[in-house]
């Protein structure tokens, strides 16, 4: 347990404590990564950070925190995918009112299998041709019933913490907040 907490620390929470960019920048990344993190896309979720990054940036003239989205998307890993996208299935059947036809133990089997697939481009494939494909429309409505929730609270209880966290670095440096943010953080 120990070393879970560790690695959340310094994957998850270090990110964003440690960022130099505005609160609404690093709430936004953080939001982004966490509503990929909740879709069934395993092994393109970063990717899909950084394209939905670059049409931010480009096409709309605006900044999210990139490193912070791309660290967000490990609320799914290894360890949480399986019982992650099971919810998300069970989820979306019931959402649609469809019939799940896979055990819990059946579906981590298959996970399983796919991802002991041998060649990176093979293993993203398969994944996504079972998880959109194979289980379909229940996989994608599940994750979305999770990740549209998930980037409101995230965004929000982000930009809150990560305020009174600057205020009380701000504090602790004598400073007001106005002057710390002024000297500490980086503006686009």
């Amino acid at each position: 347990m120990e070393i879970f907490i560790k690695l959340c620390r310094e994957k998850l929470i270090n990110p964003v404590l440690h960022s130099r960019s505005p609160i609404s920048e690093v709430s936004l990344g953080v939001a982004v990564g966490v509503f990929l993190g909740l879709t069934p896309t395993v092994g393109v979720q970063m990717y899909l950070v950084a394209i939905i990054w670059s049409i931010y940036r480009y096409l709309f003239r605006r900044h999210f925190n990139l490193p912070v989205g791309v660290a967000m998307v490990w609320i799914s890993n290894p360890l949480t995918m399986v019982p992650l996208y099971y919810l998300f299935l069970v989820t979306g059947c019931w959402v649609l009112d469809t019939q799940n036809n896979f055990s819990y133990q059946l579906f981590a089997d298959t996970l399983t299998r796919i991802s002991e697939t041998s060649g990176a481009w093979e293993k993203i494939m398969q994944g996504i041709r079972f998880l959109l494909i194979d289980l379909g429309w229940p996989m994608v409505v599940g994750g979305f019933v999770y990740a549209v929730p998930g980037f409101i609270i995230s965004y929000f209880t982000t930009s809150r913490i990560l305020t009174s966290h600057r205020k009380s670095k701000a504090r602790l440096a004598g400073l007001s907040y106005e002057v710390w943010r002024t000297q500490n953080e980086t503006q686009h």
